[in-house]
């Protein structure tokens, strides 16, 4: 699917994405047009929120904002809001703009664990990661986290059976703490709809 910004009703520039500071809520397990949560409510939720030029990326629950002062039960707002459409509580994930630039910036796929890669994958979490032994890796073998980075877990998938695994439900039970986890894709497509100057 080609990179576009999508504000509903109307465009957005990257200039006017630029003037605040932004970043991104990627929200667990929804996807957009599905339960009520059409792309318009979804941006009418953060809005009401009172971020600015909130924009759509994909269907699969990923809003970038511009917030210049961010409050401390921002995202349990957020949380709250979507529950009120969809009929239950996911959890939101919140990272900058800066700090999504800077984790692409380090390549951390430059070596992965095999050769047969079908996905990059990136894993954002709540609260911070104690212990975690990597590589970590799925019981078919088909989905391995190999790098911890800021609080992020980089993982690959491969076809086993002709199906990719997912990093997901394994980190969650290994770490406590709710998991989402987007294709390295995704974060390239949002950083470029943000890039100064196109």
């Amino acid at each position: 699917m080609p990179a576009r910004w999508d504000t509903g009703a109307r465009e957005t520039s990257p200039r006017r994405l630029l003037a605040v500071p932004r970043s991104v809520a990627f929200v667990r397990n929804v996807m957009v047009g599905r339960n009520g949560l059409t792309r318009d409510v979804l941006l009418g939720i953060f809005a009401d929120a009172g971020v600015d030029d909130p924009v759509s990326h994909l269907v699969t629950g990923n809003i970038s904002f511009g917030q210049s002062q961010a409050s401390a039960d921002f995202s349990e707002r957020i949380e709250q809001a979507i529950a009120a459409v969809i009929g239950r509580t996911e959890p939101v994930f919140i990272r900058s703009i800066d700090h999504l630039r800077d984790q692409v910036e380090s390549r951390p796929f430059r070596d992965p664990p095999f050769d047969d890669v079908h996905e990059r994958c990136v894993s954002f979490t709540k609260g911070s990661i104690g212990r975690l032994e990597l590589p970590l890796a799925t019981a078919r073998g088909d989905a391995i986290a190999f790098a911890l980075r800021d609080g992020d877990i980089f993982s690959v998938t491969r076809l086993v059976g002709g199906r990719p695994g997912t990093m997901g439900k394994v980190l969650e039970r290994t770490l406590g703490l709710p998991v989402t986890t987007r294709n390295w894709n995704t974060i390239e497509l949002i950083l470029k709809s943000h890039a100064s100057g196109t």
